[in-house]
């Protein structure tokens, strides 16, 4: 079938998605005793950093808990509940303290002693601050779903996770909290547990599963490309995806090849105190992130080895992970085999290349655009 059978057909492609979507309540992604971990509003960011990095997690909600004290008497259940203000990412700590370090009106140096110099001197002020000081916390994710027995999966997918905006944008988030009968959070369902439950049900995709990338039109509507030069400083390399809102990129080596992958996930481990390892270049601080040798950086030799930060991250990692993988696909994989590597390898986003041996990245994929692909061509 060719991509034009496709959208020609695009009803009848995805009449078997839409049908499992329409009858799959929301609560089906559940997971029953679920641990949640959330941040109190009062926790200094440097207290918050440690807890998402002990528990080996990118982001938890932050909540408001009730002062017993002030409260008086004996509170009813309800007004026990800790109450939802938002969601902190390991992307949102990052931004606050980029504009951390530019508040005093000087550029943030490009040299790597210089930079770990500004950042070890600037860690200390930025990790006393309270966590409800990094902006634009309270407006995101705050998503009730209290009905999500009824609410089928549909509806979750295109009003929530990718929510009409004004000027028929999308305001794409990530995790949905739903919520108990006191306002508590119960649950939390994420992009990635849409993608496992569609790769668990191949049989269940119909035509969609075994349609190409290429049949799809992913190359056809593929956007620029933003790469990372492996010599650029690791904290410069995400200001630069910060400015353009992702979370992470290939790295590219001169030739153009794909020679790694950097995103939010290399902080899984980050705390207050190891904020000065941004300031290596991005091949070194993935070759110690991965325990590796790596385009000319080597473990064995870097003088930051036995740095805390990545002692940390490999025991995160464990022994099966400690090369660079490359997160690839190509125009003839099928649909349900691009599920399979997103929960396979537990990624949120893949690279297209034309061809395995010459990886030349001519498209990204993630979980939202499987998500947009599935909802655009169901309407």
């Amino acid at each position: 079938m060719s991509t034009s059978d496709i959208k020609a057909n695009a009803q009848e492609v995805l009449a078997p998605v839409h049908e499992l979507l329409q009858k799959t309540p929301t609560s089906a992604l559940c997971k029953p005793n679920q641990d949640i971990v959330t941040l109190r509003q009062n926790l200094s960011i440097g207290d918050a950093m440690q807890i998402l990095a002990k528990r080996g997690i990118l982001s938890a909600p932050i909540v408001l808990e009730p002062d017993l004290e002030e409260m008086g008497g004996l509170p009813e259940e309800r007004e026990l509940s800790p109450q939802l203000l938002g969601w902190l990412d390991v992307s949102d700590i990052l931004r606050a303290f980029l504009d951390h370090l530019k508040r005093g009106g000087d550029l943030v140096p490009s040299k790597m002693l210089a930079l770990m110099s500004a950042i070890e001197k600037a860690a200390p002020s930025f990790i006393s601050r309270m966590l409800i000081t990094i902006p634009s916390i309270e407006d995101r994710n705050l998503l009730y779903a209290s009905e999500a027995g009824t609410t089928p999966l549909s509806s979750t997918i295109r009003d929530l996770f990718l929510r009409p905006s004004e000027g028929g944008m999308s305001a794409v988030v990530h995790r949905i909290a739903l919520f108990g009968p006191h306002g508590d959070i119960t649950n939390i369902v994420s992009q990635m547990d849409v993608i496992k439950f569609f790769a668990a049900r191949p049989e269940a995709l119909g035509p969609l599963a075994d349609a190409t990338l290429g049949q799809l039109g992913v190359l056809d509507s593929a956007r620029e490309v933003v790469s990372v030069d492996p010599h650029t400083p690791t904290l410069a390399a995400f200001a630069m995806l910060a400015s353009r809102q992702l979370a992470g990129a290939p790295v590219v080596a001169d030739t153009g090849d794909l020679i790694a992958n950097l995103s939010i996930s290399d902080l899984r481990t980050l705390t207050g105190e190891h904020l000065g390892v941004l300031a290596l270049p991005v091949a070194e601080f993935l070759a110690l992130r991965h325990d590796t040798t790596y385009i000319g950086y080597s473990v064995h030799t870097s003088s930051l080895a036995q740095h805390a930060y990545f002692n940390a991250a490999h025991r995160q990692i464990g022994p099966g992970k400690n090369d660079i993988a490359l997160f690839t696909v190509v125009p003839a994989t099928t649909f349900k085999d691009l599920l399979a590597k997103f929960v396979e390898r537990h990624v949120h986003r893949v690279y297209v290349v034309e061809s395995l041996e010459r990886p030349r990245v001519c498209a990204v994929i993630t979980l939202t655009d499987v998500l947009r692909l599935v909802t655009s061509l169901a309407t």
